[in-house]
């Protein structure tokens, strides 16, 4: 099945933004989508990883509807959804 997955905010200090369409097995979770993120958008750090670590955690939207976290992590994932990983801004 196919998951459209962007991410956009701060980790680290490094500014994250992208987008893909990730090809998963049926019954996948968010948090199957989260392991395979770093390897699918090809960052160099591993920013996915940090994230599933980090103590805060994220906003996380299914097609524009948020996940209560970190129950929402196993959420199961059907063919054409949209997972948008939003990262906490800081700052002012």
């Amino acid at each position: 099945m196919k998951i459209f997955v962007q991410i956009a905010g701060l980790i680290e200090g490094d500014a994250v933004h992208g987008e893909r369409e990730i090809e998963m097995k049926n019954g996948a979770t968010v948090q199957d989508v989260l392991k395979r993120g770093d390897k699918e958008f090809g960052f160099k750090k591993k920013y996915f990883k940090l994230l599933l670590k980090q103590g805060r955690l994220p906003t996380i939207l299914l097609n524009g509807d948020r996940l209560d976290l970190p129950e929402g992590y196993t959420q199961k994932l059907a063919d054409g959804e949209k997972l948008s990983v939003l990262l906490p801004f800081s700052g002012g």
